[in-house]
């Protein structure tokens, strides 16, 4: 086992999608690679399929990543294992299957801190209104409590709905309030409503709030013992500069180029040296 989510220090990089510049995105070898590189954390995605198994991909459709297409949900779990979910990224990877989240805990529980992104959908009725299957959270939370992962998971939720059935289902489990619809939405407040002990960052809504915005926020986090994810940058030099101005992990798709200008940055820092 390592250190524990609470115990591991900061600042950290996380593994986006696992390390996606070499394998295919929420994929074993993705993950795999980044856990051997030292990642502090890996970031995935779960959906669930039509009889209830809960997998690990990004999107709400097949397409993207596989020669499968449609929604995930809509299809059996016997059903997506009929699509290669590999060959998109590269002929060497032909023939990968979609991983069920018990396969990443099995392999990797307690071996990594895992960033796990909670995926919800719109009714088809309804499409302002955001869902999950009854009893899904619910799942999620005792195969993670089967291996004993509690200490090293934590939950980055957009939903409001979501993140409050998360204090009621999995109160031990750490919650992340991350970017919703909102693109003005104070996360330091959302993350006091519900508890949670971080909040996730969304670059792209930054042009949409004040110049500063990043700085405040910041602050505002630390001052009530809240950690700040930066979500995202695959740029070494962009990761340095966030990492200076106190965010405490950076997501990245280029785990190894930004692993190592964030362990660069941290030696000089370590020894009283800025590189100026």
């Amino acid at each position: 086992m390592i250190l524990t989510d609470k115990q591991r220090p900061y600042p950290r990089i996380c593994a986006h999608r696992g390390f996606n510049t070499i394998a295919p995105e929420n994929s074993m070898p993705a993950f795999g690679a980044a856990v051997a590189m030292g990642a502090d954390e890996i970031e995935f995605d779960l959906w669930w399929t039509a009889d209830g198994e809960i997998v690990s991909i990004h999107d709400p459709v097949l397409d993207r990543v596989s020669d499968g297409t449609g929604y995930v949900y809509e299809h059996s779990y016997r059903d997506l294992l009929r699509y290669d979910f590999g060959i998109k990224t590269a002929p060497e990877f032909a023939g990968l299957r979609i991983l069920r989240f018990e396969e990443v805990l099995e392999r990797l529980a307690c071996r990594t801190i895992m960033n796990i992104h909670l995926k919800s959908a719109a009714e088809k009725e309804h499409p302002e209104v955001t869902w999950v299957p009854p009893g899904h959270l619910e799942k999620i939370a005792a195969l993670i409590r089967k291996y004993h992962a509690e200490e090293y998971c934590y939950f980055k939720v957009g939903e409001h709905e979501i993140l409050q059935r998360l204090t009621e289902t999995a109160p031990e489990i750490t919650r992340c309030a991350g970017a919703g619809t909102d693109p003005h939405e104070d996360y330091a407040e959302t993350a006091l409503r519900y508890g949670c002990g971080k909040i996730q960052l969304f670059k792209p809504h930054f042009k949409y709030n004040p110049p500063d915005y990043l700085t405040k926020m910041i602050e505002k986090c630390h001052r009530n013992n809240i950690r700040v994810n930066y979500f995202w940058t695959d740029d070494p030099e962009e990761a340095v500069r966030v990492l200076e101005m106190g965010v405490d992990t950076v997501l990245t798709n280029d785990y190894h180029r930004v692993a190592e200008a964030a362990g660069r940055w941290r030696r000089q820092r370590e020894n009283g040296n800025t590189g100026e």
